[in-house]
């Protein structure tokens, strides 16, 4: 097994290996598209990493707040579905200096922001990664996050138990901007 401690340089070793652009690119307003109300529909799978394909599905609202000029937001999830009832936050805050968002997420259920998972704007869409435990096991995080047009966007939540070898889907999400 990885020691945890170990586990945050393998992070940086896979950081280190992507394309560093000739410029820098100022990616502080990547999420002002999704300033504002959504409806949510989400589908998870209830027990990732077990290969055991029992998805859940749930309905609900998205509210996207900005923060400092658009730099950082916050976006508030309620839904409601077949297992139950999801209430979470996802705080959003944009890193000037090394041209990234860190993406840090906290449920009503347990009071406390996870792991951030750091991300960037990458094939047209916004891709976070990070290390986290699951079930007491060392993992990745991959998180990318797209924009469908004005009205419409989704994003999709994946593991990977083998260093990022290979990657388990187990969230999605496709967001429709409400009327008002």
């Amino acid at each position: 097994m990885v020691s945890s401690k170990i586990l945050p340089l393998v992070f940086v070793g896979l950081l280190a290996m992507q394309p560093v652009s000739a410029q820098l690119r100022d990616g502080s307003h990547d999420f002002d598209s999704e300033f504002g109300n959504w409806t949510i529909h989400i589908k998870r799978l209830m027990h990732p990493l077990a290969h055991a394909g029992d998805w859940a599905t749930y309905d609900g609202t998205k509210v996207v707040t900005p923060i400092w000029g658009g730099k950082a937001d916050v976006a508030e999830v309620e839904a409601n579905g077949s297992a139950g009832r999801l209430h979470f936050i996802a705080l959003r805050l944009y890193d000037p200096a090394a041209h990234q968002w860190s993406l840090n997420f906290a449920s009503a259920n347990v009071g406390t922001f996870g792991t951030p998972l750091y991300g960037e704007t990458r094939n047209g869409a916004i891709e976070f990664i990070g290390p986290d435990t699951f079930n007491n096991r060392n993992i990745l995080v991959r998180f990318v996050s797209h924009e469908d047009g004005k009205d419409h966007a989704s994003s999709e939540q994946y593991f990977s138990d083998d260093g990022g070898h290979t990657w388990e889907l187990n969230w999605i999400n496709e967001y429709t901007r409400a009327k008002v």
